[in-house]
């Protein structure tokens, strides 16, 4: 059918008008469709901490027995000079200072990230290598050598990624939290006594 002399428009035919529900769920050309929240699902996910990883928690006593003897072994030179246990014992301990200022980076920015329920369990990890990142960003940045280098940009990038992914970072708008949900005055009335 169709084509010259069809009659022209049908009673009835075309797409069929969509609800209010249906439009406000799907949207239409020019707006959006609006998330709907099932009525049982909390506003806010509770904060789950916890503490940072045991092993940078143990770090700063082991750096303390090493550094003091990496003092002894420099300070009185031996027969076979350079001693092969200097250069062993000086990298255990730059190791053991990234630990400890890794440490200092997650004290400074896991409260934020708890706050925002994006540090948990699950992304610890990604967490920790944001702390090592943000000490290596800062060791680079310290040195007049490799400031502004191609190592530090690369790294400014990285940890700014990582701030952002874990919402420490500003997004130049204020972030809102949801309002806790008010008691009902009328509760006291209605829950049963036992």
């Amino acid at each position: 059918m169709g084509g010259r002399g069809s009659g022209g428009k049908r009673t009835g035919s075309g797409q069929k008008p969509r609800s209010a529900l249906e439009r406000a769920v799907a949207g239409n050309a020019r707006t959006r469709g609006v998330l709907l929240n099932h009525p049982s699902a909390t506003a806010v996910a509770p904060i789950v901490t916890f503490d940072p990883p045991a092993t940078w928690r143990a770090a700063a006593p082991q750096l303390g027995k090493l550094k003091k003897q990496l003092a002894f072994l420099t300070a009185a030179p031996g027969p076979g000079d350079p001693n092969p246990q200097i250069a062993e014992l000086q990298a255990q301990v730059d190791e053991l200072q990234l630990q400890v200022d890794a440490l200092a980076v997650w004290r400074e920015l896991a409260p934020h990230a708890f706050a925002a329920r994006t540090l948990t369990p699950g992304t610890a990890a990604a967490f920790m290598m944001l702390c090592r990142g943000v000490v290596q960003e800062r060791t680079l940045s310290a040195s007049a050598a490799t400031a502004s280098g191609p190592n530090h940009r690369g790294m400014m990038q990285r940890v700014a990624t990582g701030m952002k992914d874990f919402n420490v970072a500003p997004f130049g708008k204020p972030m809102y939290e949801a309002e806790p949900a008010k008691a009902n005055p009328l509760d006291r009335f209605t829950k049963t006594r036992g």
